[in-house]
């Protein structure tokens, strides 16, 4: 079955370089639809969600359907063995995995490249 395998669960866990951060209760396991791809993501990931600039939060929230998506990106660019192209990718096919709107899974798959090469994490 393609997606994650349930909700998540999770915890406040302070603030970090201003933003709210939170640290997964349990693991979460995304499957990609082709069935190719299957990324467990462990008990106590952290993350801050979606880390978009403040004038942009209007039409990209912090939080939102793509919330596991965010996580999954956030522990992928975390592993030594994952390119951020690569995870970047996953990230763009776990929101459509989520049904999130296309226009933002291209707007938050875009942004997270053009902070890649800005700061030079290709």
């Amino acid at each position: 079955m393609a997606g994650f395998n349930g909700p998540l669960m999770l915890k406040a866990v302070g603030r970090r370089r201003g933003r709210q951060c939170f640290e997964t209760l349990g693991v979460s396991v995304f499957t990609d639809l082709s069935g190719d791809i299957c990324i467990r993501v462990p008990k106590g990931t952290i993350t801050d969600f979606a880390t978009v600039p403040w004038g942009l939060r209007w039409l990209v929230p912090q939080m939102g359907r793509y919330n596991p998506a965010t996580v999954l990106h956030d522990h992928l660019c975390r592993r030594k063995d994952c390119k951020r192209f690569m995870a970047d990718a996953i990230f763009r096919n776990a929101m459509a995995e989520l049904g999130v709107p296309l226009w933002r899974r291209v707007l938050m798959y875009y942004g997270v490249r053009i902070y890649a090469v800005i700061a030079n994490k290709r």
